[in-house]
Order: structure tokens, then sequence, then C-alpha cells
């Protein structure tokens, strides 16, 4: 992995995002996540296929190879771990270090990387929820399709475009903690979330970002769900051009 290039290897991490999120492995896809040119994508992908990482089936969806998946996941796993790395032993803000890890990952040896695996002890995800490694990844369900009533626990910030994670961070949403959802108001893109910690603290989310918040139900109420309660992939989109990942 060490021998690739830093920008094959943002290429691998970009698809792995597309299989990860259930966004349609195309190639105008991939160009928009990565935010370059379609002649870009389509230069490096055939250097990825000469490489033996990716493969195009019948409907030209990017496929792994075996040893691209294997590659990619690698590639992940690292950016993660940095990630829980920096949240836990440096003190950085969670929704701060997405794009540090990524400053990062591409400079650090095996061996400091297998001293940050021992340093960050039990943890097993990254601070916005998706799993390390091989750790098992646990199905959730988007927020704004729970019935308000229900008491949910956050599973993961789905999209990690550093907006995304500023905007939750100022909500109060966060992996791992508990929440019940008090009310829904409004409709289309003004549809909202009204949230309530265990502490007693309440926030408000707008849905249409809300639909990238997996949560886990832990008794399902029996109130209305979102009027954006559709989850496809689709809503992960930011902007008119481009993809948060």
């Amino acid at each position: 992995m060490e021998e690739l290039s830093e920008a094959t290897q943002e290429y691998l991490e970009s698809i792995y995002w597309l299989y990860e999120a259930g966004i349609e492995r195309t190639q105008a896809n991939l160009a928009r996540a990565l935010r370059v040119s379609q002649p870009s994508a389509s230069e490096m992908l055939k250097r990825l296929a000469d490489e033996g990482l990716v493969s195009r089936d019948d409907h030209k969806l990017i496929q792994f190879t075996d040893r691209g998946h294997e590659v990619a996941e690698r590639i992940v796993a690292r950016h993660r771990l940095v990630e829980a790395y920096l949240v836990k032993i440096m003190g950085i803000p969670w929704d701060d270090v997405h794009e540090e890890a990524h400053a990062m990952e591409h400079s650090i040896s095996p061996r400091l990387e297998a001293k940050m695996l021992e340093m960050i002890g039990e943890v097993r995800t990254c601070p916005h929820g998706h799993p390390i490694g091989d750790y098992p990844r646990e199905p959730g369900e988007a927020m704004p399709a729970v019935e308000a009533g229900s008491e949910v626990t956050v599973l993961r910030l789905e999209n990690e475009a550093e907006e995304i994670l500023h905007y939750m961070h100022r909500a109060g949403v966060e992996p791992g903690r508990r929440y019940t959802i008090v009310t829904r108001s409004g409709d289309g893109d003004d549809a909202v979330t009204e949230l309530e910690d265990e502490a007693g603290n309440r926030s408000t989310v707008e849905d249409r970002v809300g639909r990238t918040v997996s949560v886990r139900v832990e008794s399902r109420g029996d109130g209305p769900v979102s009027t954006l309660a559709d989850a496809s992939a689709e809503l992960q989109l930011l902007g008119a051009d481009r993809w948060g990942m």
C-alpha cells in the first residue's frame, strides 16, 4: 500500500466510500466525490485498472478486484485509526479530525500506525462512528425515518463532509450518544426534528441533513416520521455539484 501514490490512495478511498454509502459507483459520481473533472477521473480509473485494482462491469459500474478491495479497506482503516488517535490522544475536536487525518494519513509509517493502534486501546470506530478495520458495521436507520417519541442511539454520521460534521457538532448530535426524538415539524426542505439528550438538552436538526445520521432504535414511539424520511444515497449530495465525504 505504501508504494501507491497519494492520488491512487485517495481514489481507492473514495470508491470504498461510494460502496459504503450505497451510491452508484459511476465515473461521474467518483468525479463528484473527489471534486475533479470527468477526464481526470477517467484517466485515473484506467491506471487503477492497469494496476489490477478495479474493473468495470457490463453497466460501467466501478468494481474492486480482490486486491483492490483489500488495499482500499486498509487505506480506510488507517484513515479512521488516525481520526481516533487525534481525538483520544491529541484532544482535537471530533468535527475537525476528518480533514486533519487526510493530511496525515499518507505520511505515517507502519510502525507509527501500530503504535497509534496500541495507544487508542479499545476504540473500535472512528469519532464519526465508522468501524476501524474488520470491526462490524451495525445496520442503522436514517434518523428522519424513525417515529417521533422513539429513543435512539446515534451509530454513525454517514456523511463526513466538514460542513456536515460542524453542523452536527453545533447541534449536539454525536455518535454513541442517546436521544429522544421529541417532535417533528415543517415540510420538504423546511422539515426539522427536535431532539432531547439524556441530560435534558434540546436541539433542532434539519431533516435534509439528519438523513445522513444512522441510528439504532432503542424503543420505538408512535409519532410521525419526517416528510423527508427517504434515506436514499442521493440525499448525501451537498450542493449542486459534489458528494460530501
